[in-house]
């Protein structure tokens, strides 16, 4: 953990990073169990501007923006981290069999993962939500739906990688004692992958965190009013908060949120990739 940690706080943009995403994630989880939550419409207390009652003032019909704010990072947050790590595990298993399996089945794979490089994501994304729109999707089915426009670029650099890797000579070795396929996957090309793995995986929050409000923006998903889409929506068409001036803090509170967040995510990645790739380090 130290070794983790230390690096983090030595890279400025690992270490701004980190304290944004800690920040979101410790709302999206010790949050709701400290800022109750009032759906409660109060027409007199509509749009009432950021005070020590309302840090983030009222929305239109007199809610507390601050609280639905609060319990609506954990389906953003939650969402993002779940569609990250599910097109992280696609990319990473599909990548390592095409680069490494080699013949028919590397040729296969590699038309796949052409086929999901050339359709565009979201329009794509829009489409099969709307085919499943009437359904009751929870979170891990729209997750694995907003992964499987995600994966394909991570599955080309890994098999990339991979194929780079499996021609060294400790795989040779290995490849002559008969250690087996499992042994060197997962002890000898595995932990040469973790590090991209996990830079990925945290690039992937910004593409996973912009298709889910994107989905609940455009009403595609699971209602739920807290989620910063669908207070966006709200925000900009159904309240016309934008075209009042006693609401103009209503959409713009939220997109702060969500521009923060997305920064976040990309400066902690900038920063972990400087960590582990030392040709792209700064020295001041």
């Amino acid at each position: 953990m130290k070794e983790f940690i230390r690096p983090i706080l030595m890279n400025r943009k690992a270490f701004i990073g980190f304290i944004l995403l800690s920040i979101f994630i410790l709302m999206a989880t010790i949050g709701p169990m400290i800022v109750p939550l009032n759906l409660s419409s109060n027409f007199a207390e509509r749009y009432k501007p950021p005070s020590f009652q309302h840090p983030y003032g009222t929305d239109y019909f007199g809610i507390d923006i601050f609280q639905q704010m609060v319990h609506g990072a954990r389906s953003v947050v939650g969402l993002s981290v779940l569609a990250s790590f599910f097109a992280v595990i696609i990319g990473a298993i599909i990548g390592i069999a095409r680069g490494y399996i080699g013949g028919f089945v590397s040729k296969f794979l590699d038309t796949i993962i052409t086929i999901f490089l050339v359709i565009p994501s979201f329009p794509a994304l829009l489409i099969m939500a709307a085919i499943f729109a009437d359904r009751s999707l929870n979170m891990i089915t729209v997750a694995l739906i907003i992964a499987m426009w995600l994966w394909a670029p991570l599955a080309k650099q890994i098999s990339a990688q991979v194929f780079s890797i499996k021609s060294r000579e400790f795989i040779e070795t290995s490849k002559m004692l008969n250690l087996g396929t499992f042994y060197i996957l997962f002890k000898d090309i595995m932990p040469l992958l973790l590090p991209y793995i996990f830079i990925n995986f945290i690039t992937q929050l910004k593409g996973a965190m912009e298709f889910s409000v994107g989905l609940m923006f455009l009403g595609l998903a699971k209602f739920d009013p807290t989620h910063w889409g669908v207070m966006l929506n709200y925000a900009l068409y159904q309240a016309g908060a934008l075209y009042t001036p006693r609401g103009f803090h209503y959409p713009i509170i939220i997109m702060i949120h969500i521009v923060l967040l997305i920064y976040g995510g990309i400066l902690f990645a900038q920063g972990i990739e400087e960590i582990f790739n030392p040709k792209l380090r700064r020295y001041e």
